[in-house]
């Protein structure tokens, strides 16, 4: 299901050597006539239950822990466990399948998809809770690097800490200039939702940023979601 085209570019980037079971998901179908290119950026992995072994930040990046086979399981990007089960990939299955007609049993074929944090979170917890400024660095840099081997049409963060990580501090702290810059320039559309397991995927929520009182437009985060891709996603014939 994962579209391997991508890859000896992915493996370019250092991070991912060391770290190849979070190497981005790209779908068979992210190419497609019928629609633009979608990377879906959640905020990021956590690990199992009671470990610790990602706590130290600068060892991470470093690439020098030994995980175990579970603590790899749960931060395999393409892993089954992310995509074909649990609240959130069957949420975002859903809201595609309202915008596209998918052939198969998974709309996630359709789409790239990574995590904006690249060091795991504690189990079940935002990644706020254990975010240093390493991780902020490492982040953008190697999102800026997807970024230009995917080339998206439309981003979609399932984030709103790393959807504002990445516009107004990462991005500006490291490239002078803010993701809407970049976006501007490549010609891509991004928006940020809710997290699609969490009960504000389905209720209004009226949210202010820099640019509207009311980023949502009175819409829960399924349905801006789903207006989003109708609007800048399909290619309408």
């Amino acid at each position: 299901m994962s579209n391997s085209m991508y890859d000896s570019q992915l493996l370019s980037i250092p991070f991912y050597q060391s770290h190849w079971y979070m190497l981005p998901f790209v779908g068979d179908n992210y190419e497609s006539p019928e629609h633009k290119k979608l990377l879906l950026v959640g905020e990021s992995h956590y690990m199992p239950k009671g470990a610790v072994v990602h706590h130290n930040d600068n060892l991470w990046y470093d690439g020098s822990l030994n995980l175990s086979d579970d603590e790899v399981r749960y931060c395999n990007t393409r892993g089954a466990r992310d995509y074909k089960s649990g609240r959130f990939g069957k949420n975002i299955d859903r809201a595609i399948r309202e915008v596209f007609p998918v052939v198969g049993e998974n709309a996630f074929v359709e789409m790239a998809s990574c995590n904006y944090f690249l060091r795991p979170a504690d189990y079940r917890r935002s990644f706020k809770h254990i975010c240093t400024d390493r991780d902020c660095d490492e982040a953008v840099r190697v999102f800026y690097a997807i970024l230009e081997i995917l080339k998206p049409d439309v981003i979609v963060f399932t984030s709103r800490f790393a959807f504002n990580h990445a516009e107004w501090i990462d991005f500006p702290k490291n490239f002078n200039c803010g993701l809407w810059v970049y976006a501007e320039k490549h010609h891509m559309n991004y928006v940020f939702t809710e997290h699609p397991s969490c009960s504000w995927w389905n209720r209004v929520a009226k949210v202010k940023t820099g640019s509207s009182d009311d980023y949502f437009h009175g819409l829960t985060s399924r349905q801006f979601f789903v207006e989003s891709l109708r609007k800048n996603w399909l290619n309408v014939k």
